[in-house]
């Protein structure tokens, strides 16, 4: 496992919290079924080695042990205090664990709903946390475990179902961790990766997060080292700009983080003026920062324990070919087809190991991918089952195997259990199984002691990409270079215009001047080469184009001078009340590929940077991607090409291709732009951003700029 991080000051407090050598449970009961009397029953029940003291003034004695009236009659000042009283007198015990000199707590009370911030019970606890310096987890938590240690410190009614301890059976597999802001959710995860036999060595709720977040204890975690992945449940972050130290830490530590994240579905910035604000939604921020930081994102349950099953059991694929081997032609039809809508690829194979295939496999069988070797596998002992296994984990041209093989019948597996463990262990490709029928549990125990995994298809599928992808990132990362790209000699000034604004970035515009009537209008553009375009400037008109604010293509003297006219009319006769700058006379530019690059800030994550295809239908084709601010080039040019519609920049029928190299620098500087220290911009868009061919440059043609009041 990894080495152990040194701890930091800020963290040290959290050793007393999850690896005390004491712990008291305030409020205990003699009844088991009360959450009072279970909380301390676990405990006990989970063999942990130090003291356990019950307090409660009402009896001497609880479930074998001597009780104390209250935390100052306790014969020593524990590292943990556990709660479980009523809402009420929280406050008073957490007053008496400071004057014992009590290190930690953690509380599963759970205070009243509705009532106003600086009112709620972790408003207090969170002051309290403040002032005294103990470290708190809670309150209204589900508690936390370590299945290596014994410290069960949780009222779950699931450990009545399922024992908290890793079985010896799982001796051999990495150790997976979750971390919740959920305690129903987090062992809901525990019991169902259980039964997928991933042993899991830490699991915290962190409930309403007054003092302890989640990120605290996934940082907490890493440090220690003793986890292969972290599997978190998130509703948000407290401190969401903590999450790039956190994940960084995790990828310097080899510690993979695989987030689920709820709500995907809310409304954008309510607020919002550009394109770019509107297109955002309450998860767009969240998604970036996973991407940037090589959090495997899940979208089920299922998902997130596939892929810490893979990794448990090491089975990490090094690309996206996987051969396919069934017992069954319509299965494997089938798996090819998840597996390809899920971007996984079922190539053809290499001619050499096809032939290795096709002496093996019968007549009536296939040896094309997926590979149809038909229920003779189970007339023969599962010799030439074993047979193709041994071929697959070396095959070229491929990167995993999928061997589909019913598991109903756990026989199969049993009687080749010894030459399975060889096969594993001899290395190579890894193989996943999966069973079409419920699979016997003596089966899935023989994959779990051979070192093998099973899956069901979808996740499966799902899993490998995933982990395919976070292997790319680790790539990325560890290969990465320090950014060299200039910055401005000096900060941009809050008063400046935004043309001025513009240049300071070095960002390319068309040649423009602002008239405030007609005749200067004419001027200006007699002073420009070819047609030029007039636009409203005002500071109540977002979108000028809606107001009739923009005429385009205007040459001559005569069309100028009526083209300022008609403009004025049309913007006064739709808003009268608007502030009028004056009409800005800009040079047309020749046609290119036009693009929309816009920031937005996040109420979480800060500045983020936009791009999509743009001109008038940004919001009608909603071909955008986001990316956290600022970015370097290698980040700019990877959001170019998750464009949909990428191949547009690449030329198509004989067009030229696109200046990229220009567009990604564009975005580089607009995303410094936006997260320069102080900045006060709070929406920006650039559309359209007319790309011209390779090394002809990228030009902002328009440009909005909202700051804050």
């Amino acid at each position: 496992m990894n080495a152990r991080i040194d701890t930091t000051p800020a963290q040290a407090g959290l050793d007393s919290l999850f690896a005390p050598r004491s712990v008291a449970v305030v409020g205990a009961s003699q009844d088991t079924t009360k959450i009072r009397g279970r909380l301390l029953k676990t405990l006990v029940d989970g063999g942990f080695a130090g003291p356990i003291y019950p307090v409660n003034p009402s009896s001497a004695r609880i479930q074998g042990l001597t009780a104390y009236a209250d935390v100052s009659a306790l014969p020593e000042a524990v590292d943990l205090v556990l709660i479980a009283v009523a809402a009420d007198q929280v406050m008073a015990v957490l007053e008496q664990c400071q004057a014992r000199g009590c290190r930690s707590a953690a509380i599963f009370s759970a205070g009243a709903n509705g009532l106003a911030p600086g009112e709620r019970l972790q408003d207090h606890v969170q002051a309290f946390a403040q002032r005294s310096g103990m470290r708190i987890l809670g309150p209204n938590c589900e508690g936390f475990l370590d299945a290596q240690t014994g410290l069960i410190a949780t009222f779950s009614p699931t450990l009545e179902f399922v024992a908290p301890r890793i079985p010896a059976l799982l001796d051999g597999r990495a150790r997976v961790s979750i971390v919740s802001q959920s305690g129903a959710m987090a062992f809901a995860l525990f019991s169902r990766a259980r039964q997928l036999h991933i042993p899991i060595r830490h699991l915290v709720s962190t409930g309403n997060e007054a003092d302890v977040d989640l990120l605290e204890v996934a940082e907490h975690l890493i440090r220690a080292g003793e986890t292969r992945a972290l599997l978190l449940f998130v509703e948000g972050f407290r401190d969401a700009r903590r999450f790039a130290h956190v994940a960084q830490m995790a990828a310097d530590a080899g510690i993979a983080l695989v987030v689920a994240k709820i709500g995907q579905s809310g409304a954008g910035q309510r607020a919002a003026v550009s394109h770019t604000a509107h297109l955002t939604g309450a998860d767009t921020a969240y998604e970036a920062a996973f991407r940037r930081w090589g959090a495997m994102r899940v979208q089920t349950p299922g998902e997130m324990l596939a892929v810490a099953a893979a990794l448990s059991a090491n089975a990490l694929p090094r690309g996206r070919r996987v051969a396919i081997v069934s017992t069954s032609g319509g299965a494997g039809g089938w798996a090819a087809d998840i597996c390809e809508q899920a971007g996984l690829e079922v190539p053809e194979l290499d001619p050499a190991f096809k032939a290795q295939l096709a002496a093996i496999v019968p007549d009536y069988g296939s040896a094309e991918n997926p590979v149809d070797v038909t229920a003779r596998v189970a007339e023969d002992g599962g010799k030439t089952l074993l047979a193709i296994l041994d071929a697959m984990t070396h095959a070229p041209g491929i990167d995993l195997g999928l061997v589909i093989v019913s598991l109903v019948a756990t026989e199969r597996l049993v009687r080749i259990e010894r030459q399975l463990k060889a096969l594993y262990a001899a290395g190579g490709h890894p193989l996943v199984f999966h069973s079409p029928g419920t699979p016997g549990e003596a089966a899935l125990e023989v994959l779990t002691r051979v070192g093998g995994v099973h899956l069901e298809l979808a996740d499966f599928a799902r899993a490998m990409v995933l982990l395919t992808q976070h292997q790319e990132f680790l790539d990325r990362w560890q290969a990465r270079q320090p950014d060299t790209a200039p910055e401005p000699a000096l900060a941009a000034s809050a008063d400046m215009g935004t043309r001025e604004l513009l240049d300071h970035w070095h960002v390319r515009q068309p040649a423009q001047a602002l008239a405030r009537d007609a005749e200067q209008a004419v001027q200006a553009a007699a002073a420009m080469p070819g047609a030029v375009a007039l636009k409203i400037v005002s500071p109540d008109i977002a979108h000028k184009t809606d107001a009739g604010g923009v005429l385009l293509g205007l040459s001559g003297a005569d069309a100028v001078r009526g083209g300022f006219a008609r403009i004025m009319q049309s913007v006064q006769a739709h808003l009268p009340q608007a502030r009028i700058d004056g009409i800005q006379v800009q040079q047309m530019l020749a046609p290119g590929r036009e693009m929309v690059v816009g920031t937005v800030r996040d109420p979480d994550f800060g500045p983020m940077v936009m791009l999509g295809f743009g001109g008038i239908y940004v919001e009608v084709l909603r071909d955008v991607t986001f990316e956290l601010a600022p970015l370097t080039l290698e980040q700019a040019h990877a959001m170019i090409g998750r464009l949909r519609g990428r191949a547009l920049l690449d030329g198509v029928r004989g067009e030229s291709a696109a200046d990229t190299g220009a567009l990604a620098e564009l975005l580089v500087a607009v995303s410094r732009m936006a997260g320069e220290p102080g900045s006060t911009l709070r929406e920006m868009e650039l559309n359209p951003v007319i790309v011209y061919p390779q090394g002809q440059g990228a030009f902002a043609v328009d440009a909005l700029i909202v700051r804050d009041n």
